[in-house]
């Protein structure tokens, strides 16, 4: 008999490039595989209709857990923090773990988690100029900022597993 040994998947990529929707569908799909998690983030932001699925927090909370070194895996994106807090728990207990990860701190999930799987998913820029424009959530300047982000975190590694979503 095969035993699967614990292992992390991150997906990688510009907001609105379509990781939840991979998310979403791997979820379904596994939802009745209990060796597989699918590991939620605090956010820094409040919870709004359309927007990823996430656990909102305070920044002050979010400062405090960070701190009392609560997190497995913390970042800063975009003005945001993000938290993961029970990743490690995951691993240990032998469970194949999907996170919606960051490309800013792909380096450190890289170090701390030897051996994860990085999918990056990828979009073309004016493809996903339309994709920002319609959540409406962001001012034309903070979408040329978003876009200009996307190409100096782009992963040029051979190890990385590149997704492309250029369907409208």
């Amino acid at each position: 008999m095969n035993k699967i040994l614990a292992k992390l998947c991150v997906i990688i990529g510009p907001s609105e490039s379509g990781k939840d929707t991979l998310i979403s569908g791997a979820r379904l799909l596994l939802k009745n595989e209990k060796r597989y998690v699918f590991v939620e983030r605090e956010i820094t932001r409040p919870k709004t209709k359309g927007a990823e699925n996430h656990i909102e927090i305070s920044r002050n909370e979010f400062e405090r857990k960070k701190r009392a070194k609560e997190y497995s895996l913390y970042w800063f994106a975009n003005g945001l923090g993000y938290g993961v807090t029970n990743l490690d728990r995951y691993l240990r207990q032998g469970k194949f773990t999907i996170l919606n990860g960051s490309r800013g701190a792909l380096k450190d999930i890289c170090e701390k988690y030897k051996g994860a799987v990085i999918i990056q998913v990828e979009v073309p820029a004016e493809l996903l100029r339309e994709r920002l424009q319609a959540r409406a959530r962001e001012s034309s300047s903070d979408i040329d900022a978003r876009l200009a982000r996307g190409i100096a975190l782009k992963v040029l590694d051979p190890k990385i597993l590149n997704f492309i979503n250029d369907k409208a």
